[in-house]
């Protein structure tokens, strides 16, 4: 499903769309109210939608278009995206894909986020892929709150702030969530959805 975009932009991605068999269009030029409803109604598996305005700060189409269907993969067309915008975008759960990407790399974010990933694709070719942790490696629930900060690119004085822990105590969760998660520094939780918390008959006493 496409959300509005300008003329010349969404006739070029209605067209790199069509010519891949394995995807078909069910909602073109839509805009922001029409978008939402369809996604409620349709339920499509991905929604493509235009750089919405002041996103990093107010995402809102973003966040309705998830309360529409959850299960609806969204992916941002934007102008030449730094890095730290493609992971705000991936923190808030959509893909992030330059306008200037190539047509496979926008394919790909589309299936990408048809099977419930997300990917930062810039226009010079950097990738930065996202999925769901392995729910498996469950966390305590200080640890889901540490995690849930973590994931929104804050500092370990932030944290420990907002929870008034030590910040010695935060490297420690930090430290446990990032060897449960496999993930190698900080960096990488930035985006990861929340995973499922231990039960409270197994979680850690603090």
């Amino acid at each position: 499903m496409l959300g509005r975009f300008s003329a010349l932009v969404g006739c070029g991605l209605a067209q790199i769309v069509r010519e891949d068999r394995g995807l078909r269009i069910v909602g073109l030029d839509l805009d922001s109210a029409a978008l939402e409803h369809a996604v409620a109604r349709r339920a499509p598996e991905v929604a493509i939608v235009d750089e919405p305005p002041a996103a990093l700060a107010k995402p809102s189409l973003l966040e309705h278009l998830r309360k529409s269907n959850p299960e609806t993969g969204v992916v941002v067309l934007a102008h030449r995206p730094p890095l730290a915008y493609g992971m705000r975008l991936l923190s808030v759960g959509a893909s992030c894909v330059s306008k200037d990407a190539s047509a496979a790399d926008i394919l790909a974010a589309v299936r990408v986020a048809a099977d419930g990933r997300r990917v930062y694709a810039s226009d010079d070719g950097h990738l930065v892929e996202r999925s769901s942790p392995d729910l498996a490696a469950r966390l305590t629930p200080r640890e889901t709150e540490v995690f849930e900060y973590l994931s929104r690119a804050r500092s370990h004085a932030e944290i420990a702030h907002a929870l008034q822990l030590g910040v010695e105590t935060v490297r420690t969760h930090s430290a446990h969530i990032r060897r449960k998660l496999g993930v190698r520094n900080n960096r990488e939780l930035i985006g990861l959805p929340r995973p499922m918390p231990r039960s409270a008959d197994t979680a850690d006493a603090f």
